[in-house]
C-alpha cells in the first residue's frame, strides 16, 4: 500500500452530521469510522427518541432509512452490494410471513387475555413443530447467518483503489 496515503478518520460530530446530510443517498462509500461513528448517533438517538410518545416511532423509522444508507456506503467500501442487506431483509419477511400464518393467533391471544403461560407455550410450539413453522425457524436461522456475515463485512478495510461504487474515502494515490 506504499502507493496510497491514508486520509485522517471521520470523527463523531462529523458522522453524526453526514448521516442527515447523506440520509437517503445509497450510492458511494464511507470508512469504517464514518459507518460505526453514524451507528452510535442513530443508537443514541433511537434511545432518546423511543421516549418521545407518537412522534417517536416515526422519527425511529425516518433514522432507521439512514442507518441503512450508510450500511449500503459501507457495504460499497469494502467492494460487496448493499443488496446484501436487501437479501436479509426479504428473508426476514418471508420467515415474519411464515410464523404469522403457522400460528393460531386466536388460541395464542385468548391465553394471553387468560394469562395463561403454559397454552401460550403449547400455541407456540405447535405452531412451530408444523413445517411453516419450521421453514421459518429456518429462515430466521438463515437472517441471522447473513446479518453476521454483513456485520463482519462492516469490520473489513476499505478498498485502496476506486471500485465500481466510487472513490476510496479512505486511500488516495500518492
Amino acid at each position: 500500500m506504499a502507493q496510497f496515503k491514508e486520509l485522517p478518520q471521520v470523527g463523531f460530530s462529523e458522522a453524526a452530521q453526514n448521516l442527515f446530510k447523506k440520509m437517503f443517498q445509497f450510492n458511494g462509500r464511507i470508512r469504517r469510522s464514518e459507518y460505526w461513528w453514524g451507528f452510535l448517533t442513530f443508537i443514541i438517538l433511537s434511545f432518546v427518541l423511543s421516549i418521545i410518545p407518537f412522534v417517536g416511532p416515526f422519527a425511529f423509522l425516518f433514522m432507521t432509512i439512514g442507518a441503512v444508507s450508510m450500511l449500503f456506503r459501507r457495504l460499497h467500501d469494502t467492494g460487496r452490494s448493499g443488496w446484501w442487506w436487501g437479501a436479509q431483509a426479504c428473508i426476514g419477511l418471508v420467515a415474519a410471513a411464515l410464523f404469522a400464518s403457522a400460528i393460531d393467533f386466536y388460541a395464542y391471544v385468548s391465553a394471553i387475555r387468560a394469562n395463561d403461560v403454559s397454552e401460550m407455550m403449547r400455541v407456540l410450539g405447535s405452531a412451530m413443530s408444523g413445517s411453516t413453522g419450521l421453514l421459518a425457524l429456518l429462515c430466521y436461522l438463515a437472517n441471522m447467518v447473513l446479518g453476521l456475515v454483513i456485520f463482519v463485512f462492516t469490520l473489513f478495510d476499505s478498498q485502496p483503489q476506486d471500485n465500481k461504487y466510487g472513490k476510496s474515502p479512505k486511500y488516495v494515490a500518492n
